[in-house]
């Protein structure tokens, strides 16, 4: 009887961690896109997601989180493109509550000081770079 209740234990804190390492997409506005214009901050190039920080003029930093670093890779982009430094324009979905300051859903990345840019291809697609 011990061994069954601490093995639906095991499953069960399992389950729930594994639940909430996943996020939903629910928070977000895909119908609504925004653009976001600002300096690259920090970049961190590791999965489960890229995520640069995004200073911007008038809005302040926000997180924008990309794709994971093995699909942007399957579309050739293998070495982080975007840098410290950078000004970038990025359109994708803010959270509907405007305390959570992160873009996600990344539908396009420009840089136009050398015109670089990604563009999704599809929902479920990372997208691949032009230039």
């Amino acid at each position: 009887m011990k061994r069954t209740v601490f093995t639906a234990a095991v499953a069960f804190l399992l389950t729930v961690s594994s639940m909430m390492g996943h996020h939903s997409y629910g928070g977000y506005d895909r119908n609504a896109p925004v653009t976001l214009e600002g300096t690259v901050k920090r970049v961190l190039w590791a999965n489960p997601h890229v995520v640069f920080t995004l200073e911007t003029q008038t809005k302040g930093e926000y997180s924008v989180e990309w794709a994971a670093v093995s699909q942007l890779a399957r579309f050739g982009i293998t070495d982080a493109p975007v840098k410290q430094g950078d000004r970038l324009i990025v359109t994708g979905s803010v959270n509907r509550n405007p305390e959570i300051r992160i873009l996600t859903i990344v539908q396009e990345i420009r840089r136009p000081a050398d015109g670089w840019s990604w563009e999704s291809q599809s929902r479920t697609s990372p997208g691949s770079p032009t230039k």
